[in-house]
């Protein structure tokens, strides 16, 4: 299973931003930065991160975890990714989450984990979604993992390749609960984003 939850950290960056919600001085949009950072020197990022952009943290954290332009240190791949995290950004919320369930870079802390992939599921992310789905299942809990499966199905920053594994998932899953549990999952799943 750990193999699974592993192939199954992917990294990205995707942030929602509404028109009508920018300021009279609009900041370089959060794509734009993105797009400059994946190209931005380390030493050069490392000042962005340091100075508190939340998608330089980001960067600097997918460095390190990859020991691109700079020596390969998990634990500063953690403490990077948790900073974005923390500042909202979704991917770094999944990578966190993550990191957290296998014991990556920090302590392995199931309900932490839980809580920043919860975060990152919040903003429609369905590889989240899946890996919530994982850990209900690992828990034996069919019903949770038949939520999450669903969760990571419906719209929001959805990524093909999760959206068919949860689909398969789902399948197997069905051959064993009743159709009445299918539908309490499917409820729970609904009351979730209704509650976002």
């Amino acid at each position: 299973m750990k193999k699974l939850f592993m192939s199954t950290l992917l990294l990205g960056l995707s942030v929602l931003s509404h028109a009508d919600l920018l300021p009279a001085n609009p900041q370089p949009s959060a794509s734009s930065q993105a797009a400059r950072y994946s190209t931005m020197g380390f030493t050069q990022l490392l000042q962005e991160a340091n100075a508190g952009q939340a998608a330089a943290q980001f960067y600097v954290a997918m460095h390190y975890q990859a020991g691109k332009d700079t020596a390969k240190d998990i634990n500063q791949a953690f403490s990077w990714y948790k900073k974005a995290a923390d500042q909202g950004i979704p991917a770094a919320q999944l990578n966190v989450g993550r990191m957290l369930a296998d014991g990556m870079g920090t302590n392995k802390n199931i309900v932490l984990a839980r809580s920043y992939l919860e975060k990152a599921a919040s903003h429609g992310d369905n590889r989240a979604s899946f890996n919530l789905a994982l850990m209900e299942e690992h828990k034996k809990d069919y019903i949770g993992a038949y939520q999450w499966y669903e969760l990571s199905t419906r719209d929001g920053m959805l990524d093909n390749k999760v959206m068919n594994m949860s689909e398969t998932k789902k399948t197997a899953l069905a051959a064993n609960l009743t159709p009445d549990q299918i539908r309490q999952a499917v409820d729970r799943a609904d009351r979730w984003i209704q509650a976002q």
